[in-house]
């Protein structure tokens, strides 16, 4: 921190997934929280802009939810970028992610409980809205390309098998985009991950900003009926499910504590 300086165009991302002991049982480590804290509490002590990055799963409560993001927003941050955790088919464990349905009774009942807070948010308005289950969006891949040691990445950074291309020019012109998306690609099913969503959201807000501005002063729709599914464009029943590459307790994310086994 001290090579830097506060500055407008420089934002600090914190990664913390929930309270004290929901974090560091995600990354099986014990105190990595607790040096989280300290670092966004220096931060901000220095002026510097901050903000969280949480991922949610299986097993998390809207109360302890509601708990983390009232006291991220008690430590200064700018606000919270919080999406459910993807399946993506290389994680050592996949009985740890939330379904399309959970997610969205998830978000729906976070938000209940976040009525009058004021909780400040790094998203879009009408992206939380889709996290509740308001919106009917296809992802956008395109929208939050990833470029790392390997090149471009295809289609996005949570599909790691799919190859790279050496220029930007070459990702967007050689990757068929049309292949990918939910319902489109089994291998994106169950995914409401912000990397792709949020380029779906904000085109919509530009397409339709009073509806946007609606939400962000009433905040997501917590009740009646949620927005339809796009249709499923593959046969299912095919194909080959995700298992688990490592043996570890139910419920946990740890192998023996001592390696990550969620990303």
């Amino acid at each position: 921190m001290d090579d830097y300086s506060p500055s407008p165009y420089l934002t600090f991302s914190i990664h913390l997934d929930g309270n004290q002991e929901r974090h560091d049982a995600s990354v099986c480590r014990e105190g990595v929280y607790d040096k989280c804290v300290e670092v966004i509490k220096q931060a901000r002590e220095r002026g510097f802009r901050v903000t969280v990055n949480c991922t949610l799963f299986k097993g998390e409560t809207p109360e302890e939810v509601a708990e983390f993001i009232d006291s991220s927003n008690a430590l200064g941050v700018e606000g919270v970028t919080i999406s459910p955790g993807y399946s993506y088919e290389r994680a050592p464990r996949q009985d740890v992610f939330l379904k399309r349905k959970e997610s969205k009774q998830l978000f729906r009942n976070i938000f209940k409980l976040g009525k009058g807070k004021k909780w400040r948010f790094n998203q879009s308005s009408l992206y939380l809205d889709f996290l509740a289950g308001n919106q009917t969006y296809q992802c956008t891949p395109s929208g939050n390309p990833t470029r790392n040691v390997f090149g471009w990445q295809k289609p996005c950074y949570l599909l790691v098998g799919e190859g790279y291309t050496d220029s930007f020019q070459s990702l967007m012109e050689e990757t068929n985009w049309e292949n990918w998306g939910n319902g489109k690609n089994p291998k994106c099913a169950n995914c409401m991950v912000h990397s792709g969503y949020e380029a779906t959201a904000v085109n919509d807000t530009f397409s339709n900003p009073l509806k946007a501005l609606k939400v962000a002063l009433l905040g997501p729709r917590t009740e009646g009926p949620m927005a339809p599914e796009l249709p499923v464009l593959y046969d299912d029943s095919t194909q080959q499910k995700p298992i688990l590459v490592t043996e570890s307790q139910p419920g946990r994310s740890c192998s023996n504590n001592t390696n990550k086994q969620v990303a």
